[in-house]
């Protein structure tokens, strides 16, 4: 039996378990099961207009655009802290565009990084977070590097909170997805499940590591450590609900049985590729410059590959890692000095088989062929064994950075610091990640790198008619030493000014869902300059506004591409779509309509 949830009543009726014959739900009010229950009992939520399913930047900027253009929306949060690589992930230091291109011909510079921090080329909440900041860290590799927790506390919660007050916006925590249903050309449901730590498990659940951890989130089984909650989120016959996957991994679109792109591809735009070799990803951690020293447990064992050459004796170099990510500066700069807390995000370097918590060593995501097989009982898609590498490695390069201190700094000071990130483990509740699942759009639309540059003459890439969001970031990849990138990833590759357009916000295959962020329709190299934060904060923006839009107008994302330019109009309200450029917009009459 489940509780049905419709304009806040409820009533009871019977439900079939989703997944798998003997699977028998018992009934149960919303909240944790009782202990010993032999199988979870959820609640369904049938009353949504907007379902998100997130874990990302781009999930909770969505969420507050839906909820602010006035739809019923709920965000499935996977872990307990809302903001995805800004907070859970652990990259508080917002990454923007940095470069300047120079034009062959007349050797003019054009200052890509002046025109992205333009305040009237960013979305407008999010810029406001950023100068409400600013830089405690003085972090060298941004203009923002902050503790995560502050700017989780300080801004998205009370954001959140206003939304909640409101009566359109429900966010469930700790809740990931386990099954996604499916009709014809669209989605009819999801199913997740949702834990509660039972009492006496540390730091709200976040005391093991991820791969030790993650089978257990995903299991609709009471365990030693978690009550379980099955909840599913329906569109009834005749509502027009909207689903968004802007999750880290994709799920829905590989529950949905969504067409989607995974690792690199042979050639920029195509379909054809190795899905077992895409970027490195990382675990975060912080240290703290503790006064006094204290003693940790020895780091992993059979862990190798950290020795630079130049931190030999060189405290120069040691300093240059301490403040590249800093999140907090006691003396508001300079050296590193006790008060500081130092963010880990330091890459591997291929050349030299050397570097920090960088993994390159293998791919977070199991095969598509192995994601197909999963499907029957979700996991995630991740693969573990993998996990479990990068997790050493990060406490593996704790202790060799702590040990190779300069003069004048005990190793025994710099310690590891999980409860700044919300753990007893000493890592980032979820490991960030720079490519995943991406969807292909409407007419097998993708988004490619091609896209996102051209001549200096041009001002900006690709016009597109259907432009809903801008970024600006080159096309950053950190390769795997497993795999081979083909040519045209390996050489460099500096960005114009760029759009993304509605279509990279759609599926071909469902017209009431959309995507976010990192599963955009768009190829693996387009993906490596779109991964950034404001990026996916103004993506998630307008998937959110289409959203609500397609919702309150019934319509699929066909309906909406159609009608464009209504929606950009309405998008336009919260997040800017065309490049001010010396005081000129991009595209203008003057400057092309779009392509």
């Amino acid at each position: 039996m489940f509780l049905i949830c419709r304009g806040g009543l409820m009533r009871r009726r019977e439900f079939l378990g989703a997944w798998g014959a003997g699977l028998a739900l018992a009934a149960t009010a919303r909240g944790p099961l009782a202990r010993g229950a032999a199988a979870a009992a959820g609640t369904v939520y049938a009353d949504f207009d907007v379902v998100i399913a997130g874990g990302t930047t781009a999930a909770f900027a969505a969420a507050v655009a839906a909820a602010e253009s006035g739809a019923r929306t709920c965000l499935i949060e996977p872990t307990d802290w809302v903001g995805g690589q800004i907070t859970s992930s652990a990259v508080p230091a917002i990454d923007e565009a940095w470069h300047t291109i120079k034009d062959k011909k007349t050797g003019e510079s054009y200052k890509v990084f002046s025109i992205a921090r333009d305040r009237v080329n960013m979305t407008p909440n999010f810029r406001a977070m950023l100068d409400a900041t600013g830089n405690p860290g003085q972090g060298w590799v941004s203009n923002y590097c902050f503790e995560p927790k502050n700017f989780l506390d300080q801004h998205l919660l009370p954001l959140e909170k206003k939304l909640v007050e409101s009566g359109k916006l429900v966010v469930f925590r700790d809740t990931v997805i386990k099954k996604v249903d499916a009709a014809g050309d669209r989605i009819t449901a999801i199913t997740a499940i949702r834990r509660t730590p039972r009492p006496g498990v540390a730091a709200g659940g976040y005391d093991l590591l991820p791969s030790k951890d993650l089978a257990d989130w995903y299991s609709p089984e009471p365990s030693s450590r978690f009550d379980k909650e099955v909840i599913r989120f329906e569109a009834p016959a005749g509502r027009p609900v909207v689903f968004l996957d802007a999750t880290e991994w994709g799920e829905v679109l590989v529950l949905a049985d969504a067409p989607y792109l995974q690792g690199v591809e042979t050639e920029d735009g195509g379909r054809v590729g190795d899905d077992r070799c895409g970027q490195s990803t990382v675990y975060d951690f912080v240290q703290r410059f503790a006064a006094e020293g204290a003693d940790e447990p020895a780091g992993p064992e059979g862990v190798t590959g950290f020795g630079y050459d130049e931190f030999h004796g060189k405290a120069e170099a040691w300093n240059k890692i301490w403040t590249y990510r800093r999140i907090k500066s006691a003396k508001g700069g300079g050296p590193a000095a006790v008060g500081d807390l130092c963010l880990q995000n330091w890459g591997y370097s291929p050349k030299l088989q050397a570097g920090g918590n960088d993994y390159p060593f293998g791919y977070l995501f199991i095969s598509k062929t192995d994601a197909e097989a999963q499907k029957a009982d979700w996991k995630g898609g991740v693969d573990l064994a993998v996990m479990a590498e990068a997790e050493r490695r990060a406490l593996g390069w704790h202790h060799w950075f702590k040990q190779h201190a300069p003069e004048g700094i005990d190793p025994r000071q710099i310690l590891l610091d999980g409860s700044v990130l919300g753990t007893s483990h000493g890592l980032a509740k979820l490991p960030y990640i720079r490519d995943t699942r991406r969807s292909i759009g409407v007419d097998g639309y993708v988004l490619k790198g091609s896209d996102l540059t051209g001549s200096v003459a041009k001002k900006t890439g690709r016009r597109f008619f259907d432009r809903v969001a801008l970024g600006a970031y080159p096309m950053d990849v950190h390769p795997m030493s497993t795999c081979k990138m083909p040519a045209y990833i390996t050489s460099a590759h500096d960005t114009l000014p760029f759009y993304i357009p509605f279509r990279a916000l759609t599926n071909e295959k469902y017209g009431n869902l959309l995507v976010a962020g990192k599963t955009m329709a768009q190829s693996f190299l387009a993906n490596a300059a779109t991964r950034l934060h404001p990026i996916e904060w103004s993506t998630g923006t307008a998937a959110g506004v289409a959203a609500a839009d397609m919702a309150k107008n019934r319509l699929t994302t066909r309906d909406e591409l159609e009608r464009i330019e209504s929606l950009q109009a309405l998008v336009r309200q919260k997040t800017p779509t065309e490049w001010t450029i010396d005081g000129k917009l991009y595209p203008g009459a003057d400057v092309g309509v779009g392509e």
